[in-house]
């Protein structure tokens, strides 16, 4: 008896680790939780939601706030030069470096903030603007194709979204 019970134990721990453990680890590490407490500051300032700004940092920079796309954007929020300044001049922070953290933050949940004003709350169409520009998410929201970029830019940040909001665990969002 005592042996069967080892191995019912053994069999369960062995299961557990494969069922919970592991695929939590690999969700971990696709999704990780850096800069949680900045990411809050800037959510809460601006009245956004933490599991969207997470989504938006993770789909844009995968966390690197030392990240350049090839078009020229930079930082964690990924913000073109010309929309940095215009944001960190609108928050009095003129001659801030645009891959300190904190700053990206504020400025990328600042420009979003606005995006979603200018599409009537329409957080669809303000991430379409955040990716594509503002014209091309009016042209889309009039019936044009979307780019395949900004498609799987929308599916990469819902589906973030869902794994951020499904980990938040009571904690305000």
């Amino acid at each position: 008896m005592k042996k069967r019970l080892k191995y019912l134990l053994a069999v369960f721990t062995v299961l557990m680790f494969s069922v919970v453990i592991v695929p939590a680890f690999v969700l971990c590490t696709i999704y990780p939780n850096k800069y949680a407490a900045e990411i809050g500051e800037a959510a809460d300032e601006f009245g956004l939601s933490r599991s969207l700004v997470k989504s938006v940092v993770w789909a844009e920079s995968r966390f690197d706030p030392h990240a350049t796309s090839h078009k020229g954007a930079k930082g964690l929020m990924q913000l073109m030069p010309e929309t940095f300044d215009m944001c960190a001049n609108a928050l009095g922070l003129r001659g801030s470096n645009i891959y300190d953290v904190n700053t990206s933050l504020r400025c990328g949940c600042y420009y979003l903030s606005i995006l979603i004003e200018k599409f009537d709350g329409n957080v669809t169409a303000a991430l379409m603007a955040y990716n594509a520009g503002e014209t091309n998410a009016k042209r889309f929201l009039d019936g044009e194709k979307i780019f395949p970029e900004t498609k799987k830019y929308l599916s990469d940040i819902d589906r973030a979204q869902k794994v951020y909001g499904f980990f938040q665990f009571g904690i305000r969002d």
